[in-house]
């Protein structure tokens, strides 16, 4: 039997028939199972191509109660870090079958409890989130549902969730003390908005932990997180009387990037008059001139690992543990050792 556009709508048994394997082994390479060797899993498709097979996802949801869906809800789509977390989910979830279904929060609990449900709504059968702190609603509304979650980019989640990341305290001190190890004492941070994002409050508070076990001196200043705000911030800080830093630490790299341009415009040598100094390491970072010292985060790493941990639970009802990422200095030209 064809449907109107003459794709052929076969059943198992048939497809079976037409392509010499089991009723059982057409069944699990049409369900995407892990049980599937590679090698078998190519012949039956090329197989079911030849037949001029087309598998119908709304029918195969409704068969097997599985949307094979995972929703992400990111604070933006504006920075390439998110790009590339996403995009190693994704690949991970490819490989076995899984789609990516992807909202944005802008850093607001509500909207991201909004946008969450709506894709439970889609039939997302996970979520991954992004931080640790979130609406009580929407987790009560998660559990209900038995919606298994996972909070990214910290590792320690809210109300006992699974988290899979890096520690933002230790990293926020590990770039003070590294900075102070080469001898600069009078430290300027530029940070983004710390009101709704536990992910720089933790850097903030890591960075003034460093400082009081070294003495250094430091001055926080708030900003938009991107390249304008950073711009802004080196502007307003090198129009001031007394500047007096010998470094910027910035709590993202796109922060240092606007320091970098205004430190340009008005001949302020990097590093020779100030020494810079990012968080993330974006893809540029190693190619600015001059190239930028930064914390290189884990993030395609962090993305395979929640990607493989949420089709574990789904797929074979495999725990999802909580998991600490390491994550590195990567000293550049940027940053200049001013002992004496």
């Amino acid at each position: 039997m064809e449907n109107p556009s003459g794709t052929k709508k076969l059943g198992v048994r048939a497809l079976a028939k037409m392509t010499g394997f089991s009723t059982g082994t057409i069944s699990r390479v049409l369900n995407n199972s892990a049980l599937v060797n590679a090698e078998t899993r190519r012949q039956v498709l090329e197989a079911i191509d030849k037949a001029g097979y087309t598998r119908n996802p709304a029918a195969r949801a409704l068969a097997t109660q599985r949307t094979k869906t995972i929703g992400a809800v990111v604070p933006t789509l504006a920075h390439s870090i998110f790009a590339r977390f996403l995009n190693a989910i994704e690949q991970e979830l490819a490989g076995r079958g899984y789609a990516l279904v992807i909202a944005t929060s802008g850093e607001d609990a509500d909207t991201e409890e909004r946008r969450a449900r709506e894709l439970i709504d889609l039939g997302a059968e996970g979520v991954i989130l992004s931080g640790a702190v979130h609406n009580v609603s929407l987790l009560e509304f998660l559990s209900a549902g038995k919606i298994p979650v996972i909070c990214t980019s910290v590792c320690k989640g809210q109300n006992g969730l699974p988290a899979i990341g890096y520690d933002n305290a230790a990293l926020g001190q590990k770039a003070l003390r590294f900075l102070v190890s080469l001898g600069h004492k009078n430290l300027l941070v530029l940070h983004g908005p710390k009101q709704n994002n536990d992910r720089t409050r933790l850097r903030i508070e890591g960075v003034m932990t460093g400082a009081s076990e070294t003495g250094a001196k430091v001055q926080l200043l708030e900003t938009t997180l991107d390249v304008a705000g950073g711009t802004k911030s080196a502007a307003d800080y090198f129009s001031s009387k007394h500047p007096g830093a010998s470094a910027v630490l910035c709590l993202s790299d796109v922060l240092a990037l606007g320091v970098l341009f205004e430190a340009g415009r008005r001949g302020i040598s990097v590093p020779g008059d100030l020494s810079l100094m990012g968080f993330d390491d974006l893809d540029w970072a190693a190619h600015s001139v001059p190239s930028l010292t930064t914390i290189r985060l884990p993030t395609a790493r962090m993305g395979t690992h929640v990607a493989k941990a949420l089709m574990g639970k789904l797929d074979s009802a495999e725990p999802i543990e909580t998991l600490r990422l390491d994550a590195e200095i990567v000293q550049r030209e940027s940053v200049a050792d001013v002992k004496t």
